[in-house]
């Protein structure tokens, strides 16, 4: 699967609220980050799980939508407004992907 393939597999998961699916598109080692900071605000296939699994049973009409998308090589780059979520309307925001073995291991946000 191409990087942007496995992205787009990701998003369609989200949406769908198909945790398994979603998760299966992660590397194991998996980091989220917001733009700029050294640390990570989740580590690992683990983390990811239990954090979305949570977003996703509590957000029944979660949904993201894909306004722009940009890729090279081994990095995708979607701005997405995302509807639905417990406790906020709307979000808008940059994800950067950075995939490793097919997979995504890397994701920085940017939000409004």
């Amino acid at each position: 699967m191409s990087p942007e393939e496995i992205v787009q597999k990701q998003v369609e998961a989200y949406n769908s609220r198909d945790i398994e699916t979603f998760v299966s598109c992660h590397h194991p080692s998996v980091e989220l980050y917001q733009l700029g900071e050294d640390n990570p605000f989740l580590e690992g296939i683990t983390a990811l799980a239990a954090r979305y699994k949570d977003i996703f049973d509590q957000s029944p009409n979660l949904h993201s939508e894909v306004t722009q998308r940009l890729a090279l090589n081994n990095v995708v780059i979607d701005q997405e407004i995302v509807t639905g979520r417990v406790g906020t309307e709307r979000t808008n925001f940059i994800a950067i992907y950075q995939i490793r073995d097919g997979l995504i291991a890397k994701v920085s946000f940017v939000t409004d």
